[in-house]
């Protein structure tokens, strides 16, 4: 515990510029819709929710582009094999470190911008942009070493597996007389299946790209 923690605390200090472009780029089409619908409050707060959600799952797919690439390229994930370390462990801080590094601050700008009024908004988003980075791990994992461009491909297969989670997270949030606790039930179970899934199928991904 003590060795994961110490690599993740290494991992986020090398935190990419890029994330702040990303979370920017989160605000400013935020900004645009509400401008738009400056003339129409009904229509903000309707669609608000599906919004942030919607726009949370989009921002997190297209962030994993570059998940593994970069240790890829640079021979730190060839030197991780080499010393014989856990390549789950290495997937799991990597995963860690980004959701840290994006999710989480995805997750209070949902938050702050809902005036933190709805408590399954701020579960849906901080689960379903947790439970998409494991799966989009593998998506990142398997693009390595192919020649196609990751940043249309990886949503392309991380997408559809986030599906469900996604839709439980709108259900929760859409529906007036929601019980809370079937869904954080429904959130929880998804999320251990994304878990196992990209813990097994992440480390056969990158040893495939290491061959």
């Amino acid at each position: 515990m003590v060795s994961l923690s110490h690599h993740i605390r290494q991992e986020l200090s090398h935190a990419p510029q890029s994330m702040a472009h990303v979370l920017l780029v989160f605000l400013s089409l935020i900004v645009a819709f509400g401008v738009l619908s400056s003339n129409q409050p009904t229509l903000w707060e309707a669609f608000l929710p599906t919004l942030l959600m919607g726009l949370s799952y989009g921002i997190m797919s297209l962030s994993l582009a570059q998940l593994f690439r970069e240790d890829w390229e640079d021979g730190t994930l060839e030197w991780w094999v080499s010393e014989k370390k856990s390549l789950e462990i290495y997937v799991l801080v990597k995963i860690v470190a980004h959701w840290l590094r994006l999710g989480i601050p995805l997750t209070g700008i949902v938050g702050v911008i809902s005036g933190l009024t709805s408590l399954p908004l701020l579960i849906g988003a901080a689960v379903t942009t947790l439970a998409l980075t494991l799966l989009g791990a593998i998506g990142s994992a398997l693009c390595l070493n192919t020649k196609a461009n990751a940043s249309i491909l990886l949503p392309l297969l991380t997408l559809p597996l986030g599906i469900p989670m996604m839709l439980v997270s709108m259900a929760a949030i859409t529906d007036p007389i929601a019980n809370l606790s079937s869904y954080l039930t429904l959130q929880g179970g998804l999320f251990l299946m994304a878990c196992a899934l990209s813990l097994i199928a992440c480390p056969f991904a990158l040893r495939l790209a290491l061959r």
